[in-house]
């Protein structure tokens, strides 16, 4: 039997975070819980408290105001209670099971009481995507993380299916008797979806009313990358069209 690939944690503070929330911000299908943690680490106050290593990572820094960066970091708000896992890796599916245990064991360890993450329902082929603001869903791990999401109104989700570190959150907590809750969000495919970030970030909320974000720039940045990718789809049929009258 293959055993799992290691992932090690190094705390740079440790936290206290009682009765706290932790957000799950490793990059899904249309980014949506990455583009939320993103969002909350620029309008909170937050401060790294642990880094996420592995010998199984690319050799990559991520450099900002000239400093290196881990690619896969852990910040936290103490007066908040809140704490938010982010990463600019799209993490190998080995890396799912892994990743998801530890996020667990450090909100343990930090006296943290939910998990929180979200997961991206592609829209069906030819389905319209919501240009307002999508419908947000909750599936829980217990019966008192549905009642969290209840009393948050987030409607549940009755039936279908979570992948990736979102199930293994969801299934791992069901087994600890953990509360975990898993956002669910209709989301753009092969594009990093700001209107979806948007909701999951308005969904947070109202479980953690301290959780604020700029959400009207997450949905300016929306616009703009609506813009782009129907001037690069233009610009496709346009060479498309190029080709069969030249080629």
């Amino acid at each position: 039997m293959l055993s799992e690939p290691i992932l090690e944690i190094r705390n740079l503070k440790n936290v206290n975070l009682k009765g706290g929330i932790v957000l799950d911000g490793f990059p899904s299908v249309g980014l949506a819980n990455a583009i939320a943690s993103e969002c909350l680490i620029r309008s909170l106050k937050t401060e790294l408290v642990a880094i996420v290593d592995s010998a199984t990572f690319p050799p990559l820094s991520i450099i900002r105001s000239a400093m290196p960066n881990f690619p896969a970091r852990v910040y936290a708000n103490e007066e908040l209670n809140l704490a938010m896992f982010v990463s600019e890796l799209n993490l190998d599916q080995s890396l799912f099971r892994p990743a998801a245990k530890l996020m667990l064991d450090w909100a343990l360890s930090s006296n943290c009481d939910l998990i929180v993450s979200a997961a991206g329902v592609p829209y069906e082929e030819g389905e319209a995507a919501d240009t307002s603001s999508p419908s947000v869903f909750a599936v829980g791990s217990t019966p008192h993380a549905l009642k969290l999401a209840a009393e948050a109104g987030i409607p549940p989700s009755i039936s279908g299916s979570v992948a990736g570190i979102p199930a293994i959150l969801l299934n791992e907590g069901s087994w600890r008797k953990y509360d975990v809750i898993v956002l669910l969000v209709k989301v753009v495919q092969n594009a990093p979806d700001f209107r979806a970030g948007a909701a999951v970030v308005e969904a947070l909320a109202k479980l953690a009313p301290a959780a604020k974000c700029d959400v009207p720039a997450l949905l300016k940045q929306a616009e703009v990358m609506e813009t782009t990718l129907k001037k690069l789809k233009s610009d496709q049929v346009v060479h498309s069209n190029e080709e069969r009258m030249y080629g």
